[in-house]
């Protein structure tokens, strides 16, 4: 019996001997993992790319915008773009240069303003700017491009081709909504006229379906026009709102 414990024990150690083993290779190999790991880490010169934000550029490198759903009195809207680095934050403010190029740009200077420099704070890894996209009259016919990229800085070098630019794109168009004649019972014969009327008092619906919105629905909305329509004829005396053919605007 007690050659037979000591026989146990004695594997019982081998057994310890060999799980130790096992545990210090397998330390030394999730360590070289680690140290391999970190090769992927980006360790270029610090650059930036320009990202703008999901709710207009639904992860792609471009904005688009239309001031069409919005009323007249909206003359602006600004835009949100993260210049964000690639590197190390560093314990210091840093620089990153904005700059438009001319030849991708097919809007006028005076649609637009754009800051020529962003400060990415210390400690952070993005900078936040804001760009104004401007309403004008021209933007009814056309639409036009901000082609914004990253310029080298003291700071910064710029990033890789497919993020180191953000194209705005934006106009104010109208065009004939595929399901109105459907819309036509409660509102009537179509115009642009009447359309950009509806949606500049529609309360903040952008669009009319009788798909989404119920009889009753469709209902307030011709009355809530007619009533504008009234209030904007009274205002206008002897100029009532008239259609691009020429037409008195309706809702009968």
């Amino acid at each position: 019996m007690i050659t037979h414990n000591s026989n146990n024990m004695k594997s019982g150690m081998r057994l310890v001997g060999v799980f130790s083993c096992f545990l210090l290779l397998a330390t030394c190999f999730l360590a070289s993992c680690s140290s391999a790991d970190e090769d992927f880490f980006y360790q270029d010169e610090p650059r930036v790319r320009l990202v703008g934000e999901d709710t207009w550029a639904a992860g792609t490198d471009s904005v688009t915008f239309s001031f069409v759903a919005y009323g007249s009195d909206v003359t602006e809207q600004e835009i949100l773009v993260d210049a964000q680095i690639m590197g190390e934050v560093q314990s210091r403010d840093r620089i990153v240069n904005i700059a438009v190029d001319a030849s991708r740009t097919t809007a006028d200077a005076s649609m637009y303003t754009v800051p020529s420099t962003v400060t990415v704070p210390a400690g952070e890894a993005k900078g936040t700017f804001s760009v104004i996209l401007k309403r004008a009259a021209a933007l009814q016919s056309k639409t036009v491009r901000l082609y914004l990229t990253v310029a080298e800085s003291a700071d910064f070098k710029v990033g890789v081709n497919e993020e180191n630019h953000i194209t705005m794109i934006w106009n104010d168009i109208l065009s004939r909504p595929s399901n109105w004649p459907s819309l036509e019972p409660y509102f009537g014969v179509y115009s642009d006229t009447k359309y950009r009327f509806m949606l500049a008092n529609s309360g903040g619906a952008g669009e009319f379906s009788t798909d989404t919105m119920s009889w009753a629905q469709l209902m307030s909305l011709k009355i809530r026009f007619q009533n504008a329509l009234n209030e904007y004829n009274a205002a206008h005396p002897g100029n009532p709102l008239t259609d691009e053919n020429g037409n008195l605007v309706t809702f009968e």
